[in-house]
């Protein structure tokens, strides 16, 4: 699902089942415990957390009890993240540590199962012994790229 119609029609391109739609609209029209599991993967930064916990209320209506939702968010504990990279993307409104999902998942009936930082490439041996420099004199400020909170539907 994309709400951006250019990036949409780029996906199609490549193959993708891609459909145009609000994503908010799409929730609201699928039916009670419908889903088996979500995987929402930069999106949450997009929005005020009122909207936030509007989706994760959404999500939890449509999906079946212990199903499960995967998140995934710039880490702007990452020096870079939160220096400059997060913030040249004119459409993020707010980070989200793991800390905010977890009372957001509370608030909303999810319970957190996991939660931590990811990456989605690996360093070389010298970056890592850099980084390790780095967090030795300035502290832990060159971390994941992303975290991730993994949270399970809580049956009633």
């Amino acid at each position: 699902m994309e709400i951006d119609p250019e990036l949409c029609a780029q996906m199609q391109r490549r193959g993708l089942a891609v459909h145009q739609q609000d994503f908010f609209e799409f929730l609201e029209a699928s039916p009670d415990a419908y889903f088996d599991g979500c995987m929402a993967a930069h999106i949450v930064e997009h929005f005020m957390p009122s909207d936030v916990i509007r989706l994760l209320t959404l999500l939890h209506r449509t999906m079946s009890d212990g199903a499960p939702l995967v998140i995934v968010t710039p880490n702007i504990a990452n020096l870079r993240k939160a220096a400059g990279d997060f913030w040249r993307d004119p459409t993020h409104v707010r980070p989200y540590p793991f800390q905010a999902l977890e009372k957001l998942f509370k608030m909303t009936g999810w319970q957190l199962i996991d939660a931590g930082e990811h990456s989605d490439r690996s360093p070389s041996i010298s970056l890592k012994m850099r980084y390790l420099m780095r967090n030795a004199l300035f502290g832990k400020y060159w971390v994941g790229e992303a975290v991730f909170a993994v949270a399970e539907k809580k049956s009633p």
